[in-house]
């Protein structure tokens, strides 16, 4: 019985493209946490700056709305400190997934016949792809708590702010 080649062709080809299309979702997985960390960044300056230039005027806190001024800013501040944390963690260093080129794989292709090389490249793009997938889920959680986080800290940004202008303006 003849072993039908490009049928291990198909699926090399197959595991192939799904291992560059996890990969291709890593990176915008990563893209988008450099995004979220850079609005963060940007909404934690020019929230300081708005403390900063309110300060006198809130503290120390002298009546109701004083103390829920103050308390909506020191809340503002942990909101956002939580969801700056949840989106370090997801763009911190990991191994990077990749296909073996080493002088083993060499000996591989010179030792083997094609369908087999075919049929082995195919499950190292699977393994690959696995461990691509568990990457990208552990990223996934944290970019999912860290989104959460914005959007609470936005709505105490908000708040907050609006409490501040009250606050400063009789």
């Amino acid at each position: 019985m003849a072993v039908d080649i490009e049928k291990y062709k198909l699926l090399y080809e197959f595991q192939q493209e799904q291992f560059a299309s996890e990969r291709q979702r890593f990176t915008r997985l990563e893209d988008k946490s450099i995004k979220y960390l850079t609005s963060i960044s940007i909404a934690i300056t020019l929230y300081i700056l708005l403390i900063r230039w309110a300060f006198e005027k809130i503290v120390p806190p002298s009546d109701f709305l004083g103390w829920l001024t103050v308390c909506s800013v020191a809340i503002t501040f942990l909101a956002i400190s939580s969801a700056w944390s949840f989106i370090f963690q997801s763009i911190k260093l990991q191994n990077l997934i990749k296909m073996q080129s080493d002088k083993t794989m060499i000996e591989y292709f010179k030792i083997n016949k094609r369908e087999v090389v075919y049929l082995g490249l195919a499950k190292k793009y699977s393994e690959a792809t696995e461990k691509i997938e568990i990457e990208i889920e552990k990223k996934l959680k944290y970019i999912n708590k860290g989104y959460a986080e914005i959007v609470f800290s936005a709505w105490c940004f908000f708040i907050s702010t609006i409490l501040i202008f009250i606050k400063i303006w009789p």
